[in-house]
């Protein structure tokens, strides 16, 4: 065999980039993080859904975009919370696959407080709990909150934030704030990693105002 077809033989054989698993995840790693993207890669072949359904793919997938996550829709806080997506076909999120299951009636007359960091915050305000909710895992955590935010010592006039590092780490934080009917602004912070409530802060208002401007002071500070 000549030393041309030894050549044009070498390269024949040679596998090529997509050969690689490695250099493959690599460049699966760059799709962009929208909801239809890893779907659609997992129907072009078994191997493509083998590498894409990896939990340390998915892992390096979510930490390579947290950064710049696609704004999936928004949650409607006076219409019973439903959820309207914001995208279009393919990457539409069907209302139903964000829905919080509403059983009993310890939903009647509760406040959403608001989603950050992919967490949704409600008020129950009959049982007296904060409801921590994951949309995307169905996940579900109720606090019950610090005797100082009944009801009949704030008029139902509480607001919160709720909190979670980048990354990994599954450890959340709520914050709740509050003007009580001692003219006093409250704050207090819970911990999912002692699942415990911090030391109830107070600091006396210097005016009758807008009960709803102490509470957004502090979660601005707190926050």
């Amino acid at each position: 065999m000549s030393s041309s077809s030894r050549r044009r033989h070498a390269h024949s054989t040679a596998a090529g980039p997509l050969d690689d698993d490695d250099l493959l995840c690599e460049i699966l790693l760059r799709l962009p993080p929208q909801p239809s993207s890893l779907p659609r890669a997992s129907a072009v072949c078994k191997r493509w859904r083998r590498l894409v359904s990896d939990p340390g793919f998915f892992r390096r997938f979510r930490l390579r975009h947290r950064r710049n996550p696609p704004l999936l829709g928004f949650f409607d806080k006076y219409g019973g919370s439903p959820f309207h997506s914001t995208l279009e076909a393919p990457n539409r999120i069907p209302p139903g696959r964000f829905s919080l299951q509403r059983d009993g009636d310890d939903y009647d007359r509760s406040i959403s407080l608001g989603c950050r960091h992919g967490l949704f915050l409600i008020f129950l305000t009959k049982p007296r709990q904060v409801l921590v909710w994951d949309p995307v895992t169905g996940d579900e955590h109720r606090i019950a909150v610090p005797a100082a935010f009944d009801e009949d010592k704030t008029l139902g006039l509480v607001n919160g934030a709720v909190l979670r590092p980048a990354g990994e780490d599954p450890h959340f934080q709520v914050v709740l704030a509050a003007a009580d009917d001692k003219q006093q602004a409250l704050a207090c912070v819970y911990s999912s990693k002692t699942g415990m409530w911090g030391n109830l802060i107070s600091t006396p208002l210097p005016y009758e105002a807008n009960r709803r401007f102490p509470q957004w002071f502090l979660l601005k500070t707190l926050c």
